[in-house]
């Protein structure tokens, strides 16, 4: 069943009224959050909403770059300790096999003598 409203134009639907107060109180809450949010100036608005993204890129910006030297940093400091490890650990191969009281060389006995284990053999 529905309700018809008189309405000095016609006829109206009592629906119709409803579907347009529904609408006008759409709109209306919709300019509000914007003007709670971005202020009552559209121009303003627009002009702080570039601001906004401005700022937000470079705050964006400079976090990327400082993840990016902490990261170079970081390896860099990682490789340095790598390198010195492995010459640290050459030079200890290397001490092992060269000891430092090493001539390369036999001297011999310090009066020139050897002693040799089987007996020499004179001609006869």
């Amino acid at each position: 069943m529905s309700v018809v409203v008189q309405v000095v134009g016609g006829p109206v639907l009592a629906s119709d009224y409803d579907n347009q107060l529904i609408e006008s109180v759409t709109v209306r809450r919709n300019r509000l959050l914007g003007a709670l949010l971005y202020g009552e100036n559209p121009n303003e608005r627009r002009w702080m909403d570039s601001v906004r993204l401005f700022l937000f890129s470079v705050a964006a910006a400079a976090v990327i770059a400082a993840v990016c030297v902490g990261y170079s940093f970081v390896s860099n400091l990682l490789e340095e300790n790598r390198q010195k490890q492995e010459e640290q650990r050459r030079q200890q191969n290397s001490a092992a096999y060269h000891p430092a009281d090493h001539r390369g060389y036999d001297a011999g006995p310090a009066d020139g003598r050897y002693d040799v284990p089987f007996p020499m053999q004179t001609g006869s």
